[in-house]
């Protein structure tokens, strides 16, 4: 899947809050974005760039975001993306699970448990 295995345990790291957007649940991620480096800051106080940082998830994502609660494995929340969501829209759902699942530990937003056997 990515480098992390199917045993590892994705957890939150944000707040977030769920909402009802067209009848549809969706989950809206809230953190504070860290500047990088000196010139990060330095740009962000010149342009007076806000910090906080909101993101909506779809309908997918969110069935994802609300599974890493430090409870299931990569491999379970792989298994019920596919039985809650259009095939055509997830599949293949271990590559697109993956994909997403590292952009959002790139982020800071979920971090991993390796699982018991450590993979």
């Amino acid at each position: 899947m990515s480098e992390h295995g199917p045993t590892a345990i994705p957890s939150r790291a944000v707040d977030w809050t769920e909402t009802t957007v067209e009848g549809d649940s969706r989950a809206t991620l809230t953190w504070t974005k860290s500047p990088r480096n000196r010139l990060d800051r330095f740009l962000f106080d010149l342009f007076g760039t806000s910090r906080e940082r909101t993101l909506t998830l779809d309908a997918v994502g969110t069935t994802v975001w609300r599974h890493c609660d430090g409870d299931h494995t990569v491999a379970e929340i792989a298994a019920i993306v596919a039985d809650e969501h259009d095939e055509e829209r997830v599949e293949p759902v271990d590559e697109t699970l993956a994909h997403f699942l590292m952009q959002l530990e790139e982020r800071g937003l979920i971090r991993f448990d390796e699982g018991a056997n450590g993979q």
